[in-house]
């Protein structure tokens, strides 16, 4: 390793071509970095050329590549201040007379009488090159809009340049910003030999960037294993286009929580600041490239799978998709690693749909139960890890039934039975789904939007006179026991015009609804105890037939 301070614009001089590895992130700094520059430029431009300003360090290694054409340096660390000095220097470019700006362009921006490929003396990552290439080639600068991030430097630096003043409030002398970069920013340089690992290098720098996401780290590794991508059809770039860049494109702001289930699936329990280093040590093992082009293949696999737990309407199968619309909206987001392994045995031909969706329903019937009897849901993440890490080859739903009923609290009819008639449920996350799984079940051909529907107690939380003549002489136990109880719970999206009424007046309003949880309830003359009672027995049927005891056949 070599290190040694020097202007930054050396890296700029001469036939090179310094190059953003894939790897590296597409390019993020926005205004308030651009601003920064800019004033440590400009303090530079006040002082004249008596002074440097320090940017920080620039790590390069020397890129493997046939013997002909321009020498390639791989940018470790430094794209973002290379890419903006880069970016600088074009806007100078078309803002200078013709002589300054073909000096520019021949000398810092292009090799002159290459091949196309070695034309430009810097080039970004793939996801930037389309516009770099159309800035610094063609002079053709798009838009300035904040999602070309490439474009907005440009036209920030061009407003600076054409509109800025200097300390004194005169226009700013474009001739002598131009000096002031050439002269006065410095960079220490750091150039890695051949025994240096590059990759490790990076792992450990991160001077004014962003920080790397957890899913950017499994990136950069995964590529690292793979020969640098010099020109285009590279290993590196048929790895990234054909498996990872479609992954992030599926998953997007979900990728990193995807690498955490996807690699608790095989058993382990990954804390969110844990999911690169379970990757690396996972890839690190396989000494060949196939092994880990293989790895990663699967991850695209099973980032489909993934796909469909997020957005349910991805899924083909109607049955399979209703399952995964419940444990959607129940957010049961710790079963996702049992339903990696579960959606994997279906594709590769180990579980039909059948037993799929069977499987499914056992882990929605397992968490509603749970729920109705109140048993916390803090073991639920290890549960799940342990049903991925010890998934069989054959006979899933069976196995799935005897894991979870044998001393896992799945509660049986007797225990569930009394929980929904007797326990206050109002305030759970799930009693809402709930309600509206009920009301789905009557598959009404019109259905339904439940969307605005929102729960009502029919017995009202504040008891007023006329409820208390309404329950009698037992008014407060009535309402202290049973006033958050399946049976006096309810669907409407009249809640706030409900509110404390009556019962006659209450039915008066719901005479119109289009809801069935409420029919039962327009047709009772009163709404006492027997009526609440008697309206969570008829409930309660429909929810031993939607949750299946685990004593219930499942297979």
């Amino acid at each position: 390793m070599e290190a040694a301070p020097t202007k930054v614009i050396h890296y700029f001089y001469g036939e090179k071509q310094n190059l953003i590895p894939l790897f590296q992130r597409p390019y993020t700094w926005t205004q308030n970095n651009w601003q920064a520059l800019w004033d440590d430029l400009m303090v530079q431009y006040d002082m004249g050329d008596t002074g440097t300003h320090f940017m920080g360090a620039i790590v390069s290694v020397p890129a493997r590549s046939v013997p002909v054409g321009v020498s390639k340096y791989l940018i470790i660390d430094g794209q973002q201040r290379l890419t903006t000095v880069s970016l600088l220097l074009c806007v100078l470019r078309d803002c200078l007379d013709s002589n300054s700006a073909s000096r520019i362009q021949e000398v810092y921006l292009t090799n002159r009488f290459r091949e196309p490929e070695d034309t430009l003396k810097f080039v970004p990552t793939q996801a930037d090159r389309e516009v770099y290439r159309a800035i610094a080639l063609d002079r053709q600068v798009p838009e300035n809009n904040k999602d070309v991030r490439m474009a907005g430097a440009y036209h920030f630096f061009r407003d600076k340049l054409l509109k800025g003043t200097d300390i004194n409030d005169d226009p700013v002398d474009i001739r002598k910003v131009l000096i002031t970069l050439e002269q006065c920013l410095q960079v220490v340089m750091i150039n890695l030999g051949d025994d240096d690992d590059p990759y490790l290098i990076f792992e450990s720098l991160n001077f004014k960037g962003e920080p790397l996401t957890q899913a950017d780290l499994v990136r950069n590794y995964l590529l690292m294993r793979f020969r640098h991508s010099i020109s285009t059809g590279g290993e590196q770039e048929r790895i990234h286009s054909k498996y990872w860049i479609p992954l992030e494109k599926m998953l997007e702001s979900n990728l990193t929580e995807f690498l955490r289930h996807y690699t608790m699936k095989d058993g382990d329990d990954i804390k969110h600041g844990g999911i690169y280093a379970a990757i690396k040590a996972k890839l690190k093992s396989m000494e060949l490239t196939e092994a880990v082009e293989a790895e990663v293949q699967d991850m695209q696999r099973f980032g489909e799978f993934y796909a469909r737990f997020l957005s349910p309407a991805k899924e083909e199968r109607t049955s399979i998709r209703e399952c995964l619309e419940n444990i959607n909206q129940l957010k049961v987001t710790t079963s996702y690693p049992l339903l990696l392994r579960l959606f994997d045995a279906c594709q590769t031909g180990q579980l039909s749909h059948v037993e799929l969706e069977k499987c499914l329903r056992l882990v929605e019937s397992f968490i509603i139960r749970r729920a109705v009897c109140k048993v916390p849901t803090n073991s639920l993440n290890k549960l799940f890890i342990q049903l991925a890490k010890n998934f069989p080859d054959a006979d899933h739903t069976l196995w799935l039934q005897r894991f979870l009923s044998s001393s896992r609290r799945f509660p049986k009819d007797a225990e569930f039975n009394t929980a929904f008639i007797n326990q206050p449920q109002y305030g759970s996350n799930t009693t809402r789904f709930i309600l509206c799984r009920i009301e789905k079940s009557f598959n009404h051909k019109e259905t339904v939007d439940l969307s605005t529907a929102t729960i009502e107690h029919i017995l009202p939380q504040t008891l007023t006179q006329e409820w208390k003549d309404e329950l009698g002489a037992e008014a407060e136990k009535v309402h202290n026991t049973m006033l958050h109880t399946f049976g006096n719970l309810t669907l409407t999206s009249y809640n706030s015009e409900l509110s404390n009424l009556p019962f006659s007046e209450k039915k008066a309003k719901l005479e119109n609804t289009h809801i069935e949880l409420n029919r039962w309830i327009l047709q009772q003359e009163n709404w006492r105890a027997a009526e609440i009672e008697a309206r969570a027995n008829k409930l309660l049927l429909i929810a031993n037939t939607l949750w299946l005891s685990p004593w219930q056949e499942q297979v």
